[in-house]
C-alpha cells in the first residue's frame, strides 16, 4: 500500500532527468525511502498517544504524569531539532539523515528500556529531536529529486510518511502496545526505523550537490520577520488540528454516544483526509504563492463550525474529520514554501522550523480544547478553541505575509493636471479584468495611465519560487520603469484585475512627453529609477545568475548585469539553491557561469550572451542617426548626454557595459558636486538614466570592430557581427585598459578570479580578514587599497615607482600612510605568484634588497593602460597607440577634438595627451560635441 500511494506522484520523475542528469539511483525509490523515514517518526509519534495510561501504569505514575513524555518529545521537537540542524549545517543532507536516523533508533530504542518516567521523558526528547531536522533535509532532497519549482510537492511527499502514520502507523502502534506491551510498540518502531534507514543508505543519491550551507547562511533566515510571522502563523492555525484529534475518542464515545471500537475508525478517516490533502497541497503550493493557505483556513473553519454544531451525529462527524484533515493538511505544503522562499539558503532550518510550529500547534491544540472542556462546555466545545486559534493564524497572514504589496515604486505621484496633461499624449482604451497589458519576455512595450483600472504587477513563476505580486496599481498610477527606456525586454507581467479605462503612450510618444513637459519628465524618472531599485530586489528571479563565486568569468558577468542596472538574482553554484538551479536547468560545472531569462538557459554565458537574450544589443531604431558615440566611460556618457540634450539622435555603444574604468572605482572623492564622494557605479548609474531621459539609445555590450571611411559625410561604425551603423558623426572614446603583467601563471590565477581589474562590491567582497595585495601607483590602486583597507583585508601596495606621490593624489596618499592595515612597498616590483587552484603568496622584489614573499589571497592590478584604439582603422595614432587628435596631428585640426579623419572625434583616456581623470573625461565627452555641431552646420 505504501508504495503504490507513492507510485502517481513520482512515476513522472523517472522521465524528467535526461541520461546526463539521472542520479545513480531510482527516483521513486529514493522518494520511498524518504517518506518510510518519515512513517517511522510518525508511528513513534502518534502511537505514543494511544499507550499513555499503559506506560503510567507500568512506571507507577498518574497520568498527567505520564503526558510529560509527549510534552518531551514535542519540545525535542520545538528545541532539539533546529540546534541539530545548525550544528550540521555544512553536513551533506544524505549523511544528515543517516545520522539522524542512528539517533531515532536510539532514542527509540533507550525509550524501550526505559526503566523510569524521568529517562523516558529524556529519551523522548531525543526521539523529538530527529523529527524536524529530517523533515528540513528530507524535503532538501526530495526537491533536489523533483527539481526545482517542485518545493510544495517535495515537501509533501515528505509529509506523506507521516500522515500514512496517521491512518495506518498510529492504529498499528498502539495496538501493539495494547496487547504486546508498551515498550514492544518502541521495538516495533526501532524495526520500522532500521528498514528506513536501509533503504537511505541503498537509494538516497549521493552527490556534492547535496553538501550542506554553512551555519552563517542557516542563520540568516532567522533574522527574517516574516519567516517567524510564518512560524506563527502555522501555530496559530494548524492548533485545529490537534483540537479535534487529540479528542476523537471522546467524540466518537461522548458526543456521538457511540462504541469505543469505532474510534480507530475515526483516527483512520481523519488521516486519510490528511493524506489527501498533503497529496493535493503539495501541488497547490507550487502554482500559487497564498491559496493553499487561504483556502485550507478558511475550509477548516467552516467544517469546525459544522462540527460544533452537528459533530453529535456520526454521519456529519465523520465526514467532517475527514474534511478537516484534507484542508488543514493543505495549507501546510505552502507554509513549506513559503518559509523557504523567505530564507531560500537556509531549506532545512526552515523545514525544522515548520515541524517545530507543528509541535507547537499540536500543544495550543490540546491546551485549548482542555480548557473548554474544563469549563464544562461539552465534548465538542474543543472544535471552538480550534476555531479562535485558526481564525487569529489566518488573520495574522491576511493582514501581514499575505497583504498585497501595495508599496507605490514611483516616487512622487503625478498630480490631477499632470495626469491630464500626460493622458493628451496617448489614446484611451477599455481593457478587461484578466487581459495583459504587456507579458515578461515581449520585446518591447507601452506606458500605461491608469484611469480607472486596476493592474497587479507580477513577476513569473520562475524555476524555484511561485509566480509573485509586486505591486498593484490603480486609478491615478502609472506603469512604467526603465527598460521603457532602454529598451530590455520586459521581465514582469501586467495583468488587469479590475476592468477600467487606462490611457496608452507609445515610446515615440512618451519621449515626446518627456522632453516638452520639464515636471513630468522629472517625476517619471525618479519613478523609473525606484521602481528598477524596487525591482532588482522583488524580481531578481526573471534572470538568475549560477556560477563559481570566484572565476573571472563569473566576475565579469555579475559586474555587466550591476553596470546595466539589470534586476537579478545571484546563486553561488555551492548554495543549495545554486546547485538545485543547476539540477533544474540541466547544467554541470562545465557551463558556468549560467544564466536563465524567463525561461531560456544561456551556458557558459558572458555579457554578450545576456545581452542578446534580454535584446539588449544593437538594434536599428528604424530612423537616421546623427551621432554614434562608441565607449560608455565618464567621457563617452557625458558626450551621449550633451548631444542628446542639444537634438541629435544619439546611439551609445560599449563592448562590456557602462562606465568603463571609472565604475570600476569604489569611491571617487575629488569629483566636483560630490563632497561625500561617489563609488563609479553611482556615478554610472545617474548618467545612464540621464542619457535615457534625453532618448539615448544605449546598447551594451555592442564592439565596434571597424570604421568604413569611404564617404566622408556619411562615417559607418561597422560592428563585430557585422552590423553597420550608419551616422553623420562618431565620438570614439573607448578609453583604455589595464595591462598584464609578465609573470608565470599569471593566466591561470586570473582564470581562478584571483586577479582582479577592479575594487567594485563584488571584488571586494569576501577577503574580510584575508591578506591581499594591490599593484599600482595612480588614483584607481590607491582607492582599491583603502576600499580593501575598509573591509578588512591586510594590504601591500606595491608601487614601481619610488614616491608613492607622484601619480596619486595627496588625499589618497595621506590615508594610505596613515592606514594600519595598508603597507606600502615603493620601488618595487612582483616578480612570482604561487598557489596551487588560488593564490597563496607573492614575491615582492625591490633592487639591491632580498626578494620577499607576501601571503595574498588576491591581487588587484592598476598598471598603465592600453588604448582600445585597434577599430579606428583609418584614423591616425601615436606611436603608443593613443589616437592624435586637432594639434596633435601633423597638419592639425580646425576642430577641438577631431581626428584625422572628418566627422570622427576622439575624446577621454583614449586621446594622445589625455588627464587620465573622470572630471577632465567629462569635459571632454561634454566639449567634443560642439565640435561635432560645427562639422554637421554645413548639412
Amino acid at each position: 500500500m505504501f508504495v503504490r500511494a507513492y507510485e502517481g506522484q513520482c512515476a513522472a520523475e523517472e522521465k524528467r532527468h535526461t541520461s546526463a542528469e539521472k542520479p545513480a539511483v531510482n527516483p521513486r525509490l529514493a522518494l520511498f525511502a524518504l517518506a518510510l523515514g518519515t512513517f517511522a517518526i510518525g508511528t513513534g509519534e502518534f502511537g505514543s498517544n494511544g499507550i499513555i495510561q499503559l506506560f503510567a501504569a507500568d512506571l507507577d505514575v498518574s497520568i498527567p504524569v505520564a503526558t510529560y513524555a509527549i510534552t518531551a518529545y514535542a519540545f525535542g521537537v520545538v528545541i532539539g531539532s533546529p540546534l541539530i540542524t545548525l550544528l550540521a549545517a555544512r553536513v551533506n543532507r544524505r549523511t544528515l539523515l543517516l545520522g539522524l536516523v542512528v539517533l531515532f533508533l536510539v532514542g527509540n530504542g533507550l525509550s524501550a528500556l526505559a526503566p523510569n518516567v524521568v529517562l523516558l521523558v529524556v529519551f523522548r526528547f531525543v526521539a523529538g529531536s530527529v523529527q524536524g531536522a529530517f523533515f528540513g533535509a528530507g524535503s532538501v532532497v526530495a526537491a533536489y529529486v523533483y527539481g526545482p519549482g517542485k518545493g510544495g510537492k517535495a515537501f509533501a511527499t515528505v509529509m506523506g510518511g507521516l500522515t500514512v502514520a496517521t491512518i495506518a502507523g498510529s492504529p498499528l502502534g498502539t495496538f501493539v502496545g495494547q496487547h504486546a506491551g508498551w515498550r514492544v510498540m518502541y521495538w516495533t518502531v526501532v524495526a520500522v526505523g532500521l528498514l528506513a534507514g536501509i533503504a537511505l543508505v541503498a537509494w538516497l543519491p549521493r552527490t556534492d550537490d547535496l553538501h550542506g550551507s554553512p551555519v552563517s547562511s542557516e542563520l540568516n533566515g532567522l533574522r527574517r520577520i516574516n519567516v517567524w510571522l510564518m512560524v506563527a502563523v502555522a501555530s496559530l492555525g494548524i492548533s485545529s488540528i490537534f483540537a479535534v484529534y487529540t479528542f476523537i475518542g471522546p467524540f466518537v464515545t461522548d458526543a456521538a454516544r457511540r462504541d469505543a471500537a469505532l474510534i480507530p475508525v475515526a483516527l483512520a478517516v481523519f488521516g486519510l483526509g490528511m493524506a489527501v490533502g498533503n497529496h493535493l497541497g503539495g501541488r497547490v503550493a507550487d502554482r500559487y504563492e497564498h491559496r493553499g493557505l487561504i483556502w485550507g483556513y478558511g475550509g477548516v473553519l467552516a467544517l469546525l463550525v459544522l462540527i460544533g454544531v452537528a459533530g453529535g451525529d456520526l454521519l456529519v462527524l465523520l465526514p467532517c474529520l475527514f474534511g478537516v484533515g484534507v484542508t488543514m493538511m493543505f495549507a501546510i505544503p505552502t507554509i513549506q514554501v513559503r518559509l523557504t522562499g523567505f530564507a531560500p539558503d537556509a531549506p532545512t532550518l526552515m523545514g525544522a522550523l515548520n515541524l517545530a510550529a507543528l509541535n507547537l500547534a499540536n500543544s495550543l491544540g490540546a491546551i485549548g480544547g482542555a480548557v473548554t472542556l474544563e469549563a464544562g462546555w461539552g465534548t465538542l466545545s474543543t472544535v471552538w478553541a480550534g476555531f479562535v486559534l485558526t481564525s487569529a493564524g489566518l488573520l495574522l497572514y491576511v493582514v501581514t505575509v499575505a497583504r498585497p504589496k501595495r508599496r507605490r515604486p514611483t516616487g512622487p505621484a503625478l498630480d490631477d493636471e499632470q495626469f491630464r496633461r500626460l493622458a493628451g499624449y496617448g489614446e484611451e482604451e477599455h481593457v478587461e479584468a484578466g487581459r495583459n497589458l504587456y507579458t515578461s519576455g515581449d520585446d518591447s512595450y507601452d506606458f500605461f495611465l491608469l484611469r480607472t483600472a486596476t493592474v497587479d504587477i507580477v513577476r513569473d513563476a520562475t524555476a524555484i519560487e511561485p509566480e509573485r505580486l509586486i505591486y498593484r496599481g490603480g486609478p491615478g498610477d502609472f506603469l512604467g520603469e526603465l527598460n521603457l527606456l532602454t529598451g530590455q525586454q520586459v521581465y514582469l507581467t501586467a495583468r488587469v484585475t479590475s476592468a477600467g479605462a487606462v490611457i496608452r503612450i507609445g515610446a515615440a510618444r512618451l519621449r515626446r512627453a518627456l522632453a516638452e513637459q520639464d515636471d513630468i519628465a522629472g517625476l517619471l524618472l525618479a519613478a523609473f529609477q525606484e521602481r528598477r531599485e524596487v525591482f532588482r530586489a522583488a524580481a531578481g528571479g526573471a534572470l538568475e545568475i549560477v556560477g563559481r563565486p570566484d572565476s573571472a568569468e563569473t566576475l565579469e558577468l555579475r559586474g555587466y548585469v550591476t553596470q546595466m542596472l539589470l534586476p537579478h538574482t545571484w546563486r553561488s553554484a555551492t548554495s543549495p539553491t545554486g546547485r538545485s538551479l543547476m539540477t533544474s536547468a540541466g547544467l554541470t560545472e562545465a557551463d558556468l557561469p549560467a544564466a536563465v531569462a524567463n525561461g531560456s538557459v544561456v551556458r557558459r554565458a558572458t555579457p554578450g550572451t545576456v545581452a542578446q537574450t534580454l535584446g539588449l544589443t544593437y538594434r536599428d531604431g528604424g530612423g537616421p542617426v546623427d551621432l554614434v558615440v562608441v565607449g560608455a566611460g565618464p567621457a563617452g556618457l557625458a558626450a551621449a548626454v550633451y548631444g542628446a540634450s542639444e537634438g541629435l539622435v544619439t546611439v551609445l555603444l560599449d563592448r562590456s557595459g557602462l562606465g568603463g574604468q571609472a565604475a570600476t572605482s569604489a569611491r571617487i572623492e575629488n569629483y566636483l558636486g560630490f563632497p561625500d564622494g561617489v563609488s563609479g557605479v553611482n556615478l554610472t548609474h545617474l548618467a545612464m538614466v540621464q542619457a535615457l531621459k534625453f532618448g539615448v539609445r544605449i546598447h551594451s555590450p555592442c564592439a565596434a570592430k571597424g570604421l568604413d571611411l569611404s564617404d566622408e559625410r556619411r562615417p559607418v561604425v561597422v560592428l563585430e557581427d557585422g552590423v553597420r551603423v550608419e551616422c553623420r558623426a562618431v565620438i570614439a572614446a573607448t578609453g583604455a585598459r589595464y595591462r598584464r603583467l609578465d609573470i608565470p601563471g599569471w593566466a591561470a590565477f586570473e582564470q581562478s578570479g584571483c586577479i582582479r581589474y577592479a575594487a567594485t562590491e563584488p571584488d571586494v567582497r569576501g577577503y574580510e580578514g584575508r591578506p591581499v595585495t594591490v599593484v599600482g601607483g595612480a588614483n584607481s590602486a590607491g582607492q582599491a587599497a583603502l576600499s580593501l583597507a575598509a573591509r578588512g583585508a591586510t594590504v601591500d601596495l606595491v608601487v614601481r615607482g619610488h614616491d608613492l606621490a607622484a601619480r596619486m593624489s595627496s588625499y589618497l596618499t595621506d590615508r594610505i600612510q596613515a592606514h594600519s592595515r595598508i603597507r606600502v612597498h615603493t620601488g618595487s616590483t612582483v616578480s612570482e605568484l604561487a598557489g596551487g587552484d588560488t593564490l597563496t603568496s607573492v614575491v615582492v622584489e625591490r633592487p639591491g634588497e632580498r626578494p620577499q614573499r607576501l601571503a595574498s589571497r588576491a591581487l588587484f592590478c592598476f598598471v598603465g593602460a592600453d588604448p582600445v584604439s585597434g577599430w579606428l582603422t583609418g584614423v591616425a595614432k601615436a606611436e603608443d597607440g593613443f589616437v592624435l587628435t586637432d594639434v596633435g596631428l601633423p597638419a592639425g585640426s580646425a576642430l577641438p577634438y577631431q581626428t584625422s579623419a572628418p566627422r570622427v572625434f576622439a575624446v577621454g583616456d583614449l586621446r594622445s595627451g589625455s588627464t587620465k581623470r573622470v572630471a577632465t573625461a567629462v569635459g571632454d565627452g561634454a566639449s567634443a560635441v560642439s565640435s561635432v555641431h560645427a562639422a554637421l552646420a554645413g548639412d
